[in-house]
Parts: structure tokens; sequence; C-alpha cells
């Protein structure tokens, strides 16, 4: 397009006539001028015009669609955002393709140098996009949400805050935040601590009684807790039996189901309450201790 505009110029500059005739080579660049504008002015109004209405319509498009996806699922506010992003940009590419259309870019080699550039991209950000895969994974299978509490492979316990496409925000219990790369959750087992079966959770408590207590009295006093307590189910129901025989005391098992709301509160509950309930019985619950035997040497006895 500039091509036109240099020609004039150029023979102005070579024609010592020319040069010396200052209005006939205005008179040519003017004349370019609007030649051009003629020639390319529909096509440049043209384009500004798509990139306009373009840009317009992705956004409502891309809008229209996080919409559906967040009435659909309300509990997934991530999964919304991101269809919007990515749906969007691949609008406006279309958009950019028809635009360099209109200016006689042959869109056909312009989309094979993109697959090209893409593939290139691709192999050298081969982290970011196992991030990216791991992303849309855990967006569509949801082993977790936002909100949830997990825990990656072995590792420590989690609160979930947001779910992206290359990282998961969350934070620990004691508040620190954690960002964690999707193809690190993805790639580990993943404990979701609020999504079990039948929204339930079981806790285990072992209370220890001397040797000299009443076992089945102490098993009775354990049993009459559990059914005091309203968050203990009844089923399945409490399970409470001895456990083992320790160096210092009888174990016994007091092993309940909740509800996972009341799993916390309960378990911290009912091992004061436990305790106390066994005391309050006349149970003893032993510190641990162990006997010591002196023997004397022989030798020495007998000097």
């Amino acid at each position: 397009m500039i091509s036109h505009l240099i020609p004039p110029i150029a023979q102005a500059s070579a024609d010592g006539t020319a040069i010396s005739d200052s209005s006939e080579a205005s008179k040519q660049f003017t004349e370019s001028i609007v030649s051009f504008a003629t020639e390319y002015g529909m096509n440049v109004l043209g384009a500004i015009l798509i990139l306009i209405v373009g840009n317009v319509l992705a956004k409502f498009i891309s809008k229209k669609i996080s919409g559906l996806i967040l009435k659909k699922h309300p509990e997934e506010p991530s999964l919304a955002s991101i269809a919007k992003q990515v749906f969007y940009v691949a609008l406006m590419i279309v958009v950019i393709i028809v635009v360099l259309g209109k200016f006689g870019v042959e869109t056909a080699s312009l989309i094979a140098v993109l697959g090209t550039a893409g593939l290139a991209i691709g192999l050298a950000l081969q982290g970011t996009l196992s991030n990216i895969a791991a992303g849309v994974m855990i967006l569509f299978l949801k082993p977790f949400r936002a909100g949830n509490a997990i825990k990656v492979g072995g590792g420590d316990v989690y609160l979930v805050d947001e779910i992206g496409l290359f990282v998961t925000k969350a934070h620990q219990p004691d508040c620190p935040k954690v960002m964690i790369p999707n193809s690190k959750i993805w790639g580990s087992i993943i404990v979701n601590f609020s999504d079990t079966v039948a929204s339930q959770r079981r806790f285990d408590i072992t209370f220890g009684i001397s040797y000299d207590d009443d076992i089945n009295k102490a098993l009775q006093i354990l049993e009459d807790l559990a059914a005091s307590d309203a968050r203990v189910l009844k089923d399945p129901g409490p399970f409470i039996k001895v456990d083992s025989l320790g160096d210092s005391s009888v174990n016994i098992l007091f092993r309940v189901q909740t509800m996972a709301s009341d799993w916390w509160p309960a378990k911290l509950e009912l091992t004061k309450a436990g305790k106390e309930a066994l005391e309050a019985g006349g149970c003893t619950i032993p510190f641990p201790q162990r006997d010591v035997h002196m023997i004397s040497d022989s030798s020495e006895a007998a000097g």
C-alpha cells in the first residue's frame, strides 16, 4: 500500500526540474494520497468496523457462555471465568484473521504459520501446557471444589480458594497462602476431606485405663457417652472394644461416626468428655510407667 506513494517522491528526487518545481511535487503527492485513500479507505474503514463489531460480539458471546456455565454449575465460578476468557480469545483470533483477509492476506497460509508457531511454542512450554491440561481435568472431573479441604499426595492439608488453568490457589489451615501447579495435583493421590461417603466421617479415640480397673464398667461408660451425644450416628453405630494391652494400660478403642460438618468439634469434645466420664466412674487413666527390678551381684553380696 505504501509503495503507491513512493514513485512520485522518488521521481521528484531524481529529476532536477521536478525538485525545483515544488508545486508539481506537492500536486503529485496529494494525488497519490487521494488515490491511496480511494483505493484502500473503504478497506480500512471496513477493518475498523469489523474489529469493533467483532470485539463487542466476542465479549457478548463469551459472557453468555460464562453465564450458562455458572447457571448450570453455580459452585464452579472458576470454570465459568476460564471459559469466558478462552472463548473471547478464540473469537478475537477469528476476527483478526477476517480483518487480515480484507487486505488480501492469504488466511490459509496465515493459519498454517500459526499452527506451526503453536507447535513450536507447545514444545517449548511443555510444563505449562501440562498444567493447563491438568487444570482442565480438575475443572471437569471435579475431584475437589473451592472451599474443600484436601491433601495432595502425602503432603499437608490445604483449603482450596480457587482453581485456575495453571495453578490452584489455596491456603494452609494456619493461613499461609499456597499456589500449587495443577500438574502436581493431578499426578498425585488426592484426598478430599470435605467430600465423604454419605457426608459422614469417622474418628478413633484410644482411652487407656489401669489394669486394676473393671474393663466392662469402662466399656459401659464409653457406650453411654456415645449414646448421649446427638452428633454420634446410630447407623453405623459406635464400635467400642478393648484394642490392646499396653505397657501400663488397657487400651480401649472408641470409634464413632458423625456427619462431616460435626467431625472436628465432636472429636475434640468427646476426647475431653471421655476422660472425665471414666474418671467420674472410678476408672484410672494411668501415666506411662515401668517396673524396674534390681538384681544384686552375688559376688558383692558374698563380700
